[in-house]
């Protein structure tokens, strides 16, 4: 079934994307909630979730909008590396599915205007690859990484994902790193600028530096919540064996760029583990990845019959969550 979708006319895919938008989001402006608020928000979802703190609906409504830009944008910078080889809107689905599981987050928090950011940052670096000098690129993309880091304060470990990737694309030139670290620090700099001309530098960078490293053991969920996040990171991890493997037999170009999306996982992992496993905020940060693992899982593989099983039952249990949480 859902290799047929992914197969389907445009119509068809936009269609069922309309329809899982509507029955999964029309819930939250009936009953709108706060904007998410955490100890590693950065400054500037700080700045902007104080603008709408006093009014839910318009924080649902930014949510929404952020996460239809980000499902299409994604679905747009597949297409455009030939990932998939046609007009595959799989992915918005999945990335809208992801972001609306939970009830409580169907609204503003940090990772939804930092992973606009992100996906800028991705696209730069998949545009890397064959280019002789990708000054440009590399700065856009540490740029975008580090905007990202203003929103969510975690993701200043994403830098790491321009090292590997330059790394995996064999660039061992200095001057490719050396510009990454410009492009990154230029904001920081900036922030730090501010914080020092508001008196509030110490204070702003205990938050820095609280948030970056916490090492603590994770934090009870409820079980509903265990068994989602458990399973997901399982369906993510079979999926990403399978398209690594029978990305073997693709252009050297397409398994380089495959590799990008590995390594994003692996640092969002390194992200999880230094930062005190906040795990229904992080998790937002592997929708990128799993949008593109299942989706080839279910494209590339020529018979996919156990990973549709799989994927199936996963939207089975999408459902099951969300109804036990409207239930409860």
């Amino acid at each position: 079934m859902l290799r047929w979708i992914s197969k389907s006319g445009t119509f068809i895919q936009f269609a069922i994307y309309a329809i899982l938008l509507l029955g999964l989001w029309i819930p939250a402006f009936v009953h709108p909630v706060l904007p998410v608020i955490t100890p590693a928000d950065g400054p500037l979802y700080s700045l902007l979730a104080s603008w709408v703190l006093q009014y839910p609906a318009v924080s649902v409504a930014i949510a929404l909008i952020l996460v239809v830009v980000q499902s299409v944008v994604l679905f747009y910078l597949f297409q455009s590396n030939g990932f998939f080889g046609r007009s595959n809107f799989l992915p918005a689905i999945i990335v809208l599915l992801a972001y609306s599981w939970n009830g409580n987050f169907q609204a503003m928090h940090a990772l939804l205007p930092a992973g606009i950011f992100i996906i800028l940052a991705l696209n730069s670096i998949l545009n890397m690859y064959g280019r002789q000098a990708a000054y440009h690129q590399i700065f856009g993309a540490a740029f975008s990484l580090s905007i990202a880091s203003l929103f969510y304060i975690p993701l200043t470990y994403f830098l790491l994902l321009l090292w590997f990737t330059l790394i995996t694309y064999r660039v061992s030139s200095w001057r490719e790193y050396a510009i990454s670290i410009i492009g990154y620090i230029l904001p920081f700099i900036y922030y730090i600028s501010w914080l020092y001309w508001d008196d509030k530098l110490i204070m702003g960078l205990n938050q820095i530096s609280g948030s970056i490293f916490r090492f603590t053991l994770p934090e009870p969920l409820s079980k509903v919540n265990l068994i989602w996040l458990t399973v997901s990171a399982c369906i993510i991890l079979i999926a990403m064996v399978a398209v690594l493997n029978i990305m073997g037999d693709k252009l050297i170009s397409l398994r380089r760029r495959a590799w990008v999306l590995f390594n994003f996982s692996f640092i969002g992992l390194i992200v999880v583990l230094l930062t005190g496993w906040p795990m229904l905020s992080i998790n937002y940060l592997f929708v990128i990845p799993a949008s593109f693992f299942i989706t080839g899982s279910l494209t590339l593989i020529k018979r996919p019959f156990w990973f549709e099983i799989l994927a199936i039952s996963y939207f089975l249990l999408f459902i099951g969550v969300r109804v036990y949480m409207v239930i409860q």
